[in-house]
C-alpha cells in the first residue's frame, strides 16, 4: 500500500457514495420508481462492478503488501526475505538469463540492441522465422542467436529456446521486443525472488506517453498493476513480460496449448493450479510501447479478449481447483473472471447502450430538439449521473493505484476515461462473439492482427492439445 495517508482518498470515496445515493433517490423521485431505478442501475453497471473491485483490491492491499518503500513501491506480499547489500547479491545470485522471441524485428533492433547494451552477457534471442536482416542484424552486435525455422509464435519460440540454455540458468526474465528496463534495482528484485520460493513475479509495466491515446492505455495499465494485480497477493497474473523459476515456466509451457492469445493468463493459470505462488513488485518498471491508432488499438484488444475467454474455457479444470484455494482466489478466478467479467458481460453492452441513447436525448435538449429526449429511455439522467459519478471514481483510482508522483500527468485523462471505459465494452464484445463463431461456424466476425483465421481457429477448438502449437 502506498505510504500516501493522505485523506483525500477517503473523502472521494465518500463523495462517489453521496452521488450514487442522490442518482438512486433523484430517479426514485422523478420517474417510475420500478422501471427508473432499474435503468439507473444498467446505466451504472461499470462503475458498480468498478467500485466493488477496487474497494475488495484495496483491503487485500493494505491487508497483505509488503512495506512501501520511498517510492510507495513494494511486493504484493511480505517475502520474508533479509535485506542484502550489493556484494551479497553480486556473491549469491543464482544464474539468471533475459529471453526474447522476436519476429521481423530488424526495423526496431537498434534501440532494442540499446536498450538492452548493459545486459549483453544475459540475453538470449530466439529468432522466430524472420525473413528480413534480423538474424544478421543481432549477431553483428554480438547477441547470441537461436533460429527457429518454421514461425510457431512467441509461446512455443519460448519453449524451444528454453532447452537451448545452459543448464546452471535457475531464473528466466522473459521479455518483449519494444520493452525497455526502466528501474536499476534489476540484481536486487532477481535475488530476493529466488529466494522467495515463487514460481513467478509480474513487474509493474507502464506505457510509454508519447501522445492522447498512450495516456489513456497508460492509465489502463496503471490501474491493472497497481489496483489489479497488487491486491492479489501471491495469486497474481504474470503479463508478457515477467520472471520466472526456468524449470517452472519449462513445466508450464510443456502443458500450454502455445496459442498466443492470453499465453502469459494460461501459464498463470497453470503454475497457480499446481499451488505455485505468483506475485506483483512495483519496484521493478519495465516499459513498453502503446498502440498509437486507434484501428490497432482495437485489434489488440479483441485479442486480448478473446484469449481471455479461450482460456477460461480450456482451463476451467484448473480455475476451478485454484477457485477452491482460498477466498481470494475465488474471488479473482471465479467471482471478477467468471461473473463479473464473462457472465455480466450483456449488462455491460446494455449499459453501452442505454448511455448512447441518454446522451443523444441530452444533446437533443441542448439543440432544442425535444423529440430526442421523448423516449424514457433517452431521459439525459442516466449519462449525467453516471458520468459524474465515473469521474470521481476515476479520481479516487487515480490516487490508489498511481504513485505520487506520476499522478499528474495522468490527470488530463481522468475526465474521459469514463468513455474509454465504455468503449472497452465494444473490443470485448467482438472477442467474445470471435470465440463464439469460430466454434460455432468456423469463422471470425473480426479478423485481429494476432493469427490468421486458420490459426484463430485452432486456438478456439476444444481439442488443442497440450504442447502443440496452435
Amino acid at each position: 500500500m502506498s505510504a500516501d495517508r493522505s485523506p483525500w482518498p477517503v473523502l472521494l470515496a465518500a463523495t462517489l457514495v453521496a452521488v450514487v445515493v442522490w442518482g438512486l433517490y433523484h430517479g426514485a423521485r422523478v420517474l417510475s420508481p420500478g422501471v427508473t431505478i432499474g435503468l439507473y442501475g444498467v446505466a451504472n453497471i461499470v462503475l458498480f462492478l468498478d467500485l466493488f473491485d477496487l474497494i475488495v483490491r484495496s483491503f487485500v492491499r493494505r491487508a497483505q503488501a509488503a512495506p512501501p518503500d520511498s517510492n510507495g513501491a513494494a511486493p504484493s506480499v511480505e517475502l520474508n526475505v533479509a535485506p542484502s547489500t550489493p556484494f551479497q547479491r553480486r556473491l549469491h545470485l543464482r544464474p539468471w538469463a533475459m529471453v526474447v522471441s522476436v519476429h521481423n524485428a530488424e526495423p526496431d533492433l537498434p534501440r532494442f540492441l540499446q536498450a538492452y547494451r548493459r545486459y549483453r552477457s544475459r540475453l538470449w534471442v530466439i529468432d522466430d522465422a524472420s525473413t528480413d536482416g534480423t538474424v544478421a542484424r543481432l549477431r553483428q552486435a554480438g547477441v547470441r542467436v537461436v533460429e527457429q525455422e518454421y514461425n510457431l509464435k512467441k509461446p512455443a519460440a519460448i519453449r524451444e529456446l528454453l532447452t537451448r540454455l545452459p543448464e546452471e540458468i535457475e531464473t528466466v526474465m522473459v521479455l518483449d521486443p519494444d520493452v525497455t528496463i526502466i528501474s536499476d534495482n534489476l540484481e536486487e528484485i532477481l535475488f530476493e525472488h529466488q529466494l522467495s520460493g515463487m514460481a513467478g513475479l509480474a513487474p509493474r509495466v507502464r506505457v510509454r506517453q508519447d501522445g492522447f491515446l498512450a495516456l489513456l492505455q497508460s492509465f489502463e495499465y496503471e490501474l491493472c498493476g497497481g489496483i489489479g494485480r497488487k491486491g492479489l497477493a501471491d495469486v497474481c497474473t504474470n503479463p508478457g513480460a515477467s520472471i520466472y523459476r526456468r524449470r517452472d515456466l519449462a513445466e508450464a509451457l510443456d502443458r500450454h496449448t502455445l496459442s498466443v492469445y492470453a499465453e502469459d493468463l494460461e501459464i498463470s493459470l497453470i503454475l497457480l493450479a499446481q499451488g505455485q505462488g505468483i506475485y506483483y513488485d512495483d519496484r521493478l518498471v519495465l516499459e513498453t510501447e502503446g498502440k498509437r491508432e486507434l484501428a490497432g488499438w482495437f485489434s489488440q484488444r479483441v485479442g486480448w479478449f478473446f484469449g481471455l475467454l479461450r482460456v477460461y474455457v480450456a482451463r476451467r479444470h484448473e480455475i476451478a481447483r485454484i477457485g477452491r484455494r482460498r477466498v481470494l482466489t475465488a474471488y479473482q478466478y471465479l467471482v471478477y473472471s467468471g461473473v463479473l467479467t464473462l457472465l455480466l458481460h450483456p449488462l455491460r453492452m446494455a449499459s453501452l447502450g442505454l448511455l448512447g441513447l441518454s446522451a443523444l436525448g441530452g444533446l437533443g435538449l441542448f439543440v432544442d430538439l425535444p423529440m430526442l429526449g421523448s423516449n424514457r429511455l433517452m431521459d439525459p439522467i442516466y449519462f449525467e449521473t453516471a458520468y459524474v459519478q465515473y469521474l470521481l471514481f476515476s479520481f479516487l483510482a487515480l490516487w490508489i493505484g498511481v504513485p505520487k508522483g506520476e499522478r499528474g500527468a495522468l490527470i488530463p485523462v481522468v475526465p474521459v476515461y469514463f468513455f474509454y471505459s465504455l468503449l472497452l465494452v465494444l473490443p470485448a464484445t467482438f472477442g467474445y462473439v470471435n470465440w463464439i463463431t469460430l466454434r460455432l461456424a468456423g469463422r471470425r466476425l473480426y479478423s485481429d492482427h494476432f493469427q490468421d483465421d486458420a490459426g484463430a481457429r485452432r486456438a478456439a477448438s476444444p481439442n488443442v492439445a497440450p504442447g502443440v502449437a496452435v
